[in-house]
Formats: C-alpha cells, structure tokens, sequence
C-alpha cells in the first residue's frame, strides 16, 4: 500500500479529534505491548520522543533530590504514560491506521507529516487550554477533587507544548535548499535566500508562540505542582503564608523567563529583514548580513539561576522552606532552557546553515555564504564615569549590602521609592552628565560620580531594583544603542522611563565593559532522566559568565561606600560630635558678631548695617542647611541645597557692598560715621536694592531650570557658581585698588619725610589687616566649592566643611576683638553695669566744657577733611 493510502485517513483522523488520539494510541501500545513496525514506527516517531530527557543543574540544587526527581518525573511520566482512554472517539481507529502500517508505508513523508500536523495543532489549541484557576488558596488547594484535575490538565498541555517544540524542530528541517546543496547564480541565489529567510522568521515567530504559552502553563501550575511535589500540610494559617510565598516565587520565575518570549519575538521580526549581498573582497562569495538585533543575543541568557544563592539565607529566616521553593524554581528554569529554549534556539535553521557552510569544505563547484553580524560600534565603558543622585546610589548599596527576601510582600513605600530611583536614574543615564558643579556641601553629596560600568553592575544585579524588570536582551541593545549610538543611527522611540534604566544597564555590562566581565565555573550535573527517576547523573564543570564581582568591581564600590556614600548624611560616628559643636560655635560667634553690631550705636553706620545683613544671612543660611534640613528633614535634599547656594550668592553680594564701601571711603577719605542717621538709611536701602535685584535675577533663573526640568540641574549649578565668581572677583579688584592706594599713601608720605612717633603701619596691623581682607574677598568660598569639585576625596571635603565652622569665631574676632570695637564694648558695658563710672576722655568738669570739646573735635575733623 502506497504510504499516502494510510496516512491521508490517518491525518484527517487527527485533524478532527487533536493529538489527544496520538496519545490515546501510544498509552495502548506500552501498556498492551503491542508488537509490530506500525506500532515501533510510532513509538520512534511520537510516543517515545521524550523517552530519555537530559537537564544540567546546579550541583547546589541536587541537595533537594527528592525535588528534582519529583519534578521531572511528573513531567516525564505525563509524556510517556498518558491517561489510557481507549473509549475516547477515534482511538480505535487511530490504532488501527497505525498496526496497518507496514515497512513499505512507514515513510519519512509520513513522519514529517505527522510532526508538522502536531507543532501546528497545538500552536491553535495550547492558547486556549489551560485552566481558569490561576490564583490559589487554603480550600482550592488542599481540595484533591479541584487541584488533581487542573493540574493534571495543565501537565497534559505542557507535554503537547514539549513535543509541539520538538517535532517543530522536525517539521522545519525537512525542506531541502538549493543555495546548500548546488551552485546557483546570483540571480538565483538572491532570489531564493530571501523565501529561506522568511521560512526561519515564521518558525521563530511560531517557536515565540509556544514559549509563551509554556510560561503561562508553567506559572499557572507552579503553586499545585508545588503542593504536590514538597508534601507541604501545615495548618491552614500557615498554609496561606506558604501560599503566598509560592506566588512570589512564581512571579519572579515568571518575570526571569518573560525576556526570553520577547526576544524570541523580536528575532522573529527581524529575521525577515537580513540582507544578502556580495562580498566585495571576495567576489563569488555572498554575505547574509544580520541586523544588529540577532539571534545570536540569546546565547546573553544564562542557563542557571541564581535565586537560592542570592536569596536563600535571607529568606530562610523568614520560611524554612524557603530553600526547597527556590531549588523548585531552578529546576523548572532549567528544565524551560535545556528542553524548550535551548532546543528551540540551537535548531534555528540559520544556525544549521552556518554550521554546515563552515563544516563542508571549499570546492570550485560550492558557493560559500558567510553569516555576518552587525556590530554595536561603541568603545569600552569601563573607565567612563556617570554622574548620578546619591540617595539613589544609597539604595542601590543597601539592596546590595543588606539583600532582603522578595518571597515576602515589600511595603508599598519601598516599591513606590524604587520605581522612583529608576526613574532618577533613567534620567541621570540619558543625560549623560559625567560631572554636575555643586557650590555647597550638601550639593556635593545629593550627586555621585560613579563608573558608569560600576553602576550599571548595582542596578542589573539580581538583587537589586530591577528584579520585576523582565531581561529582554535584544531589547536592552536597542535601547542602549538608543541612547549611546553614534549620529548615523535610528531616532529613539519614546522608551518607558521607569524601566529603561534596566534594559540600558543590561546591555552596557554585557557587551561594553570588558574590564568588568567575569568568567567562572560552575559546579552543575547533567542528569538524564525517564521514567524510571534521575539516573547515573553526570557533574563537571560548566562556565558561568558575569555570576560573581570581579576585584575591580568590589574596588570600585568599596571606594564608593567609604568616599561618598558614608558622607552623605553626616553621620560619621567618629566626627559627628565635633561637627555639631563647631556648627554651635559657629552660630553663637556669629549672633554674638551681630548683637554687638546692634548694641554699639558707633556700628550703626551704613558699612556696619551691611555687615550686620551679612552675619544675619549666614545664620539663616547655617540653620537650613546644618539643623533644619539635618534634624527635621525638611525641606528635601534639592530645595535645601538650592537655599544654601541662594545664600551663599547672598553672602558674596554683602560682601560686595561692603567692599565697595571700604573703597569708596578710601578713595574720597570720608570716614563711615560722616553721613548722618537719615543719609546712610537712604543710602542704605540704595545698597540693598543694588544688592538684591542681581541676586533675585540669579536666584529665579535657577528655580525656573530646575523646576522646569531636571536636564537644566547643570545649567542652575553653573549659573551659581559663575554668580559666585564674580561676585568674588569684584571683591578682590577692591579689596586690591584699597591695598594699590594704601601702599600709595606710605610711599608718599616716605618721600615727603613726614615722620610720627606712630608707625604707620606696625607688622601686626598689617597682618591683623591682610586676615580681615582675606576674609572680606571670599576666597574661602571659592577654596571651599573647589573642594567640592574633586572627586573621590570626600573625606577631606568634610574637613573642610567642618573647618567652614570656624568663620563665625573668626568674625568675631577680627570685628569685635580689636582696638577701635572692643573698648567702646568694655566701656559700653561698665556703663551699663555703674553709671558712675567715667572712661576715658569724659574726664571733664562740666557738661559746658565736654560741650565745648566736642565742638572743637568736630571743626577740626571738619577743617582736616577740607584739606
């Protein structure tokens, strides 16, 4: 009988009734022993497909045997023993077709028939199947008459998926190519290479499909199978939290192999799209020219799981069996990557074209073609540097440092501030930055400069943020070559912000940080395994890539964890004492400055009322930023360290007016006290509105930035440090023309021999005077911000914070503690305390005569200022 004589009812039987009579069939051939070529034709071609099935697991893993063997004899055992239903419509007859096969029908046609019917039949039924049970509790799951029947439906559709994978592979290879196996001309070739090409696409696209439904079996069945295989019983409030555990364990797998679905898909999409064309070095020799977004990003996607050595200390303490749900989890995974994924990907029929054009040989009568991928033109990242928020960093070290356990449910706080820190941190990346200014000590710590391979290891690593971010590969490259491609490539399509940094980061590590790449070996075992249980496992060594920090990579963030981090919040232990009582020093020294500038009336004049707005600024400027921000919180990080630059613009601009007022009376020799009371308020709130207009210009340009958008955080940053430098700037060209004109006068008065018994200028004035203009220019200010332009010394920036401190002190004692301030203080004083008391110079009789002496003083200050 022709083979088609049998196998055209046979096929329509299928067609009408499913796989479910194959699988009738084959229950009745093992368990009646039934003898002939029709029935080892079929259990060859279908029914013992899965006879033997090799998983390589972690050596780790095979502590929980019992696990393991549990899981996969479940599974192997639902492939070769399925329910026996010899009533079922159409098995009789499906038996039947298969004993009437004979060595002369059982053809290869047949078997390729028959393994593209089945890889097609379940892409149309496996959707659909399946169970509406997806979430589990305490009475659906311990109720034998509710699980049993989901899962063992669930198991049935995971053997169609299994062998829908396998025979697919089958049903692919059968069509022969010319361009493999005779010499065509270029016409030909390029016509025929693109219908190849199209083949490959649809069988990934049909691949993808069948992965997405395993994966949505496979979670839908974990909690059941999970009962089943651990023998779990506790009490029914334990039951739920166990429950519940399961589910975030089944969450976290789903999420691990999500990625691969999509990056299935997308090799789907762009295979279509490879280009042939002529090699130009060599011509005769053709080119398939990949796309960068190839298949050859799936070999990124490691064969083993990390979740027990990650998370099982930790989650442990939390549940006991917690170990046994995670060693579940990794033998699921492996048994997703060896037995569909793997088999899937290493059959893709570019990979078999490869191979067999590099095994055959050259002959004149062959036409090489040579497979080329497209490369991700971008150098080595391993010494670029990012500049990022530091709270965001924090969190990335605690995730790393103090892992928690994700089988228990987070608060929503912590996941609200994580999706918040991708999203800071998205931002930092795609703007690129490598360092923003800061111009105070708190804008120092609110920005990081970290290596940008260093970073992007924190946040990719299975512990840290990005665990519900699925790992798409070919994605990652897309939008890492989005952000960091050069200027001929593709504009970017509108990327997810609160997951970009992910998929980005992913990609970086992976191919453009080679210094970074780590390679060991890990102890796994290939177990083959039927139906009989795991036998004769075989353990050796497998390398593990980028599964453990290199010495630079911990390095790195040693350096961080110690350079800026700890700084962070002021909480260095062993220095917090000091710095608090040198902030209290600093703010009683200045209110003292102050009270002594209001109390002596002397002061009062139009310079000490600017200097009196300088100290009153500087307190408010030590309060925000040194005890409100610190003990309370608030304001936030950016609006503090936007108000202690905004102050300390403000202090440069009182200095500014000070500095103007020494020079102005130098260079007219009008001493401060000449303008009376109601002038010098006038010429006061002059200065103030001189002083305020730049300053409130200055201040509203950097809100508008920042508040706008946080790509303008350099812009705001560098408009206050320019402000700052000139503002400095201005004080030392009149501090300098005071000094040019001082040394004028000496000299002139050296050459007219006027002599006094005085010095002029005795070696302590001088220097008493060069400490007071060195404080009046600001440098201290400029010195102080250049501190925080340096990077990796944050130690010695928070000594010189500390040392800041000291100005207050420092201002009392050059303008308070001298010889003009200090008596009139002392005397002051004494007044207040005996009135009885009369000081120097009020040694006069009479009030007539101390009137009549105050006169003469002022003609003779008045004649003196005429000449």
């Amino acid at each position: 009988m022709h083979p088609l004589g049998v196998a055209a009812p046979l096929l329509a039987l299928l067609a009408a009734n499913g796989t479910t009579v194959l699988d009738c069939v084959c229950s009745e051939i093992y368990t009646s022993n039934i003898q002939g070529y029709g029935a080892d034709w079929m259990y060859s071609a279908y029914c013992g497909e899965f006879r033997r099935t090799d998983v390589v697991i972690a050596y780790k893993t095979l502590q929980y045997r019992s696990i393991g063997e549990g899981v996969m004899l479940r599974l192997i055992t639902s492939w070769m023993l399925p329910p026996r239903s010899l009533g079922y419509e159409g098995c009789v007859d499906g038996l039947a077709a298969i004993v009437g096969l004979t060595d002369a029908t059982a053809s290869y046609q047949l078997a390729m028939d028959l393994a593209c019917f089945v890889a097609a039949d379940c892409i149309d039924s496996c959707s659909a199947s399946g169970s509406n049970i997806t979430e589990w509790n305490v009475e659906t799951l311990t109720s034998d008459d509710l699980r049993r029947p989901v899962l063992s439906k669930l198991l049935r559709t995971l053997r169609h998926i299994t062998k829908a994978i396998r025979l697919g592979r089958k049903c692919a290879g059968r069509q022969k190519w010319n361009f493999l196996q005779r010499h065509l001309n270029k016409t030909e070739l390029e016509a025929e290479v693109p219908v190849y090409l199209e083949h490959v696409s649809n069988y990934t696209r049909n691949v993808a499909q069948l992965l997405s439904d395993g994966v949505r079996h496979i979670s839908a069945a974990l909690v059941p199978f999970a009962f089943d295989t651990m023998d779990t019983h506790p009490n029914d409030e334990l039951l739920s939290t166990w429950i519940n555990h399961v589910e975030l364990m089944r969450d976290m797998l789903h999420t691990k192999l999500r990625g691969w679905i999509q990056d299935m898909e997308y090799v789907s999409e762009q295979t279509a799209n490879y280009k042939v064309e002529e090699d130009k070095k060599s011509p005769g020799k053709y080119i398939i020219r990949l796309s960068l977004l190839n298949d050859r990003l799936l070999s990124y996607h490691g064969p083993h799981l990390a979740f027990r050595d990650d998370f099982g200390a930790q989650c442990e303490k939390q549940q006991p069996e917690a170990s046994s749900m995670l060693a579940l989890a990794d033998v699921l995974y492996s048994f997703y990557y060896h037995v569909w994924f793997n088999e899937a990907r290493s059959f893709l029929p570019l990979y078999e074209v490869h191979y067999r054009l590099t095994a055959l040989p050259e002959t004149p009568n062959e036409r090489p073609i040579y497979i080329k991928g497209e490369e991700w033109q971008l150098e080595d990242k391993s010494n670029a540097t990012l500049s990022v928020d530091t709270g965001c960093m924090q969190l990335l070290a605690n995730a790393l440092d103090h892992p928690t356990c994700p089988l228990e449910d987070l608060p929503p706080e912590t996941i609200k501030r994580r999706e918040q820190c991708r999203v800071q941190l998205w931002h930092d990346l795609s703007q690129g930055s490598p360092h923003i200014p800061v111009t105070s000590y708190l804008a120092y710590t609110q920005r990081a400069n970290v290596n940008l391979c260093l970073f992007a290891w924190m946040t990719v690593n299975s512990i840290s943020i990005c665990q519900d971010v699925p790992f798409s590969m070919i994605q990652s490259v897309r939008d890492a070559r989005c952000v960091f491609g050069g200027p001929d490539d593709q504009p970017c399509p509108q990327l997810n912000a609160t997951d970009a940094v992910c998929s980005v980061c992913r990609a970086i590590l992976l191919l453009k940080c080679r210094d970074f790449a780590s390679t060991s070996y890990l102890e796994a075992c290939r177990s083959p395994m039927d139906q009989r249980g795991w036998y004769s496992p075989y353990c050796g060594y497998y390398i593990q890539g980028k599964d453990k920090p290199t010495n630079r990579i911990l390095s790195y963030k040693d350096s961080l964890n110690s350079g800026t981090l700890k700084y962070k919040d002021f909480k260095i232990e062993g220095l917090e004492p000091l710095e608090i009582t040198f902030v209290a020093v600093n703010i009683l020294f200045r209110f003292l400055t102050a009270t002594v500038y209001v109390y002596l009336p002397n002061l009062r004049n139009l310079p000490g009322k600017i200097f009196l707005s300088f100290q009153i600024t500087g307190m408010v400027q030590i309060l925000f930023s040194e005890v409100l921000y610190r003990v309370a919180g608030v304001p936030d990080l950016s609006a503090t360290v936007q108000i202690d630059s905004a102050l300390t613009l403000l202090n440069c601009i009182w200095l500014n007016s000070f500095c103007y007022q020494m020079y102005a009376c130098v260079r007219h020799l009008r001493l401060p006290s000449d303008l009376d009371r109601a002038e010098a308020r006038k010429v006061f709130r002059r200065q103030l509105l001189c002083s305020l207009i730049p300053w409130s210009v200055v201040l509203v340009a950097t809100i508008a930035l920042e508040r706008t958008s946080e790509y303008y955080l350099l812009h705001s940053r560098v408009i206050f440090i320019v402000a700052i430098s000139l503002s400095v700037t201005y004080n030392m060209v009149c501090l300098g023309l005071v000094g040019y004109m001082y040394r004028r006068t000496r000299n002139s008065m050296r050459q007219l021999k006027i002599y006094s018994k005085e010095a002029f200028g005795s070696k302590t004035l001088i220097l008493y005077m060069s400490a007071k203009t060195v404080t009046l220019s600001g440098i201290g200010t400029i010195v102080r911000i250049g501190f925080h332009q340096a990077q990796g010394i944050a130690q010695y920036v928070y000594y010189v914070h500390i040392a800041t401190m000291l100005q207050g002190p420092l201002l009392f004692v050059l303008f308070v503690c001298n010889n003009a301030t200090l008596p009139l203080l002392r005397e002051r004083l004494l007044a207040r305390w005996n009135p009885d008391v009369i000081g120097p110079g009020q040694e006069l009789c009479s009030s007539a005569e101390r009137n009549l002496a105050k006169r003469v003083n002022v003609q003779a200050a008045a004649a003196e200022s005429t000449l």
